[in-house]
Order: C-alpha cells, then sequence, then structure tokens
C-alpha cells in the first residue's frame, strides 16, 4: 500500500509539472520566424495545417500565457515582442488575436490560456479574415 501510495504521489507531481510563463526565462526564436520571440520555457505542440492564408504555423503550450483568468496575453510578452521590431496592428487585433509585422512580413499570434498559436500570414492572400 506503501508502495501504491508513494508511485501515485510521483506520477501526479510530474504530471502536475507544467512550465508556466515567467518573463525571468527569457525568450527564444520561434520556428515560422527566427526574429520572432517565444517564451523560452514553451513547449511545442503539433501546429495547425497551413492554408492559403498562413504560410507557416506553430503551436506551443506554456501555462498561463494567455493569462490566468483567460484575460489575454502577458504584458510582459507583448512589450518583447515589440523590443524584437514587431510592430502591433491595433485595427486587425482584438484581445485574444494580435497580429504583428515586421520588414515584409505579418505574424498572427492567437492567446488561449495555455497555448500559443503563432502563423505567419502570407502577404499575397486575397483574404483578410483572421486564421
Amino acid at each position: 500500500m506503501k508502495r501504491i501510495f508513494i508511485l501515485l504521489l510521483v506520477v501526479g507531481t510530474m504530471m502536475g509539472c507544467a512550465n508556466t510563463f515567467s518573463e525571468e526565462e527569457g525568450y527564444r526564436i520561434s520556428l515560422i520566424n527566427y526574429s520572432f520571440p517565444i517564451p523560452k520555457n514553451a513547449g511545442e505542440l503539433k501546429p495547425e495545417a497551413c492554408t492559403d492564408e498562413i504560410t507557416k504555423s506553430a503551436k506551443y503550450k506554456l501555462k498561463n500565457i494567455g493569462g490566468e483568468n483567460h484575460e489575454g496575453p502577458q504584458t510582459h510578452y507583448l512589450n518583447e515582442i515589440h523590443e524584437w521590431g514587431w510592430t502591433p496592428i491595433d485595427e486587425e487585433s482584438s484581445e485574444l488575436v494580435r497580429y504583428f509585422s515586421k520588414e515584409d512580413k505579418t505574424v498572427c499570434v492567437v492567446f488561449s490560456k495555455h497555448v500559443i498559436d503563432v502563423f505567419e500570414i502570407n502577404k499575397d492572400a486575397t483574404s483578410n479574415e483572421n486564421p
């Protein structure tokens, strides 16, 4: 009985350990664009399929990246994106869907509570809808 309890405790601890957004961890380059930052401790997930409007996509899991109460992305992360040279496109953005541009590239970031979807938008796409 004691062994079962210890096994359950160890397994439960490992399953509960998820990387949480932390500005102290720093940032790294994203899989879709070398100049777009992703929190260093974000884990990679299988991305969404590309479409005519999306040329590249990446998906990352990180606890509370969309805020503890799903109120939107962490301010420090948005500031970091700006520091890496990306300009927000406010007229196309909402609280949980943000667009950024740099040089001739446009990136869309969709935030959920624990997941970030990052899309590089096809500049030649005729549709102007959100992914």
